[in-house]
């Protein structure tokens, strides 16, 4: 993304900005918000102008959910063929896809309308704003951010093999932690699926991300076992395989990026 947008860092540096986003949001955020404040004042510091800022950080996390929640998509639409599920199951996977579908189609719609774009934000931000009762979201600013991320937008589509490479890596983000799964599944001697293994994983994730817990601490453990425990994997495997793989993907990159935070303050 920094590439794409004329954004140049080095390897290291990107390294460091990556891993105290990534401890911050492990610890103290809910839906890696607190991640994504590091990265931005990490890259303020490198004197990157606001607007490109905000536009990396959206688009790479537009990415990786994009990824995410096409494969969840996927994991529901295979849940519904499946014949031999509960009712309950099967409605709430077709609520679930109408759901994205009609997301999906309403963000397209609005992006090639952008006035209404502009005032669904601005609705969306006096909500929050009421919410949290201070001006969290100022109004003035919100015509800048978009047009930087229109802006951003159309340097990714005149960028060659932008949007393709960016979500190839954005794949195999995805892959290469599902594989580390899998390879926690070998470790306790216990052959899964790859159908039980996929699904269970990106069911837990998609849900789970939307948690109000750090990283969703809690909720992704859960919803992973009950996952396991229904395509047949005995509780007491489940449970071991998911703590120790929690271990290993949730705490594991924390202490380096502590010292990542600390060497970027």
């Amino acid at each position: 993304m920094l590439h794409v947008l004329d954004i140049r860092l080095r390897l290291g540096e990107v390294m460091r900005i990556t891993l105290a986003g990534l401890s911050v949001s492990h610890i103290f955020s809910a839906g890696g918000a607190g991640g994504w404040v590091v990265s931005y004042n990490a890259l303020r510091r490198k004197n990157v102008p606001h607007g490109l800022v905000f536009v990396a950080i959206a688009a790479q996390n537009f990415f990786n959910y994009a990824v995410l929640w096409s494969l969840f998509f996927v994991a529901m639409i295979y849940l519904v063929a499946l014949g031999d599920r509960s009712p309950w199951a099967y409605a709430t996977a077709t609520v679930i896809i109408l759901a994205i579908l009609w997301l999906t189609a309403y963000g397209v719609y609005l992006y090639n309308h952008r006035i209404k774009m502009r005032r669904r934000v601005a609705a969306v931000a006096r909500i929050v704003n009421r919410m949290m009762r201070r001006e969290l979201i100022h109004q003035d600013n919100i015509d800048g951010w978009l047009d930087n991320l229109f802006t951003g937008m159309r340097r990714m589509t005149s960028h060659h093999n932008a949007f393709r490479t960016t979500f190839g890596y954005a794949c195999f983000f995805w892959l290469l932690d599902l594989l580390c799964l899998y390879v926690t599944f070998w470790a306790f001697h216990y052959s899964i699926s790859f159908e039980s293994l996929a699904i269970g994983y990106v069911v837990a994730y998609s849900v789970g991300t939307l948690a109000p817990t750090p990283g969703g601490l809690g909720a992704i453990e859960g919803l992973m076992i009950a996952m396991f425990v229904g395509f047949g994997v005995p509780s007491a495997t489940a449970v071991a395989v998911v703590l120790t793989y929690r271990l290993i993907n949730f705490w594991l990159p924390i202490p380096p990026g502590l010292i990542a935070y600390v060497t970027l303050r």
